[in-house]
Parts: structure tokens; sequence; C-alpha cells
């Protein structure tokens, strides 16, 4: 490959990345809850896509798609080594009157099994269309839709701010 090949490949990458780069961290922080976890994730699924770059033909949903692969498969590792979760999830808020509202969302999607608090995320955080969603998840249609309405269905108690289960969710 010649270098003018490597730099056409690695600006359009570098390009991709920078647009990419913090969407994709925050994304994995809502899916992970944990910034270390977030960080080492997102940037696993930039390794990767910049491996497959050449092959690519759509790199915001290879990344997304690898990204949600890591963290499902991190997940499945993490309910095999430890059975029960501990520890508060890391607002993702960027105002401090936020804070309080990203602990209450964080801490009601971390109540949802991961693929249907992905399938949440990548729907309404990343408003992607059900179709791409289905695609990144690897899941038919509406199998999504199915997840996506069993999620809404038990996050309405929790993010109902006349319901009770919240604080408990919270204290």
């Amino acid at each position: 490959m010649s270098h003018r090949m490597m730099g056409t490949r690695d600006d359009d990458f570098r390009a991709f990345y920078t647009a990419e780069a913090e969407r994709l961290h925050r994304l994995a922080l809502l899916m992970t809850r944990d910034r270390e976890r977030a960080a080492d994730a997102a940037q696993e699924a930039f390794v990767r896509t910049y491996r497959a770059w050449a092959r690519v033909s759509d790199p915001a949903r290879y990344v997304r798609t690898t990204l949600v692969n890591i963290v499902r498969n991190d997940y499945r590792r993490w309910l095999v080594s430890r059975r029960v979760h501990a520890g508060a999830p890391p607002a993702a808020a960027r105002r401090e009157d936020d804070v309080d509202e990203a602990l209450r969302v964080a801490t009601a999607l971390s109540a949802l099994p991961a693929v249907r608090r992905a399938a949440v995320l990548l729907r309404y955080y990343e408003d992607l269309p059900l179709e791409m969603v289905a695609r990144i998840l690897d899941r038919p249609l509406g199998t999504v839709k199915s997840d996506l309405h069993r999620a809404l269905k038990a996050l309405r108690p929790m993010l109902d701010d006349s319901s009770p289960t919240v604080m408990k969710e919270i204290t």
C-alpha cells in the first residue's frame, strides 16, 4: 500500500474519530455505568474499526455495533464472575443542574438487561432509527421493538416523578 493511500486512510479515520469520539464515549459510559470500562470499550471499538477500515462501508454503524458487542461480552463475563453488582452509576451530565436527573435516569437504566439498555440508548440517546438499532444489535426489527416496549414499560414507574420507586432505587 502506498503512503498516499495510507495517509488518506489515516486522515479519513482521524476525521471520523474526531467527529465520533465524544458521543461514542458517552454512549459507552451510559451502557457500562463505569468510566474506566467505558473508556476501554470505546477505545477498543475504535481500534477494531480502524483495523477493518478498508472494508467498512458505514463507520458510524460499525463502531456502535462493535461497542455494543464489546459491552455485551464484558457484561457476560462480569455475570459469570460476579452475581451481584455493587456501586452507583456515574452521572454523564454536562451541567451541575442535570446531575440529579442523570443519576436518576442512569439508575433506572441500570435495572434493565444489557440488550434492552443498549436498545434504549441507541434509539433514544443516539437517536438512531429502529432499523439501524436492529442491525447494530443484530436482532430482528420486531424483537428490537419488543425490547424497547418492555424497557420503556419497566422504566416508566422508575422515572415517574410521583413514583416512590425512583427514591428507593437512588437511596
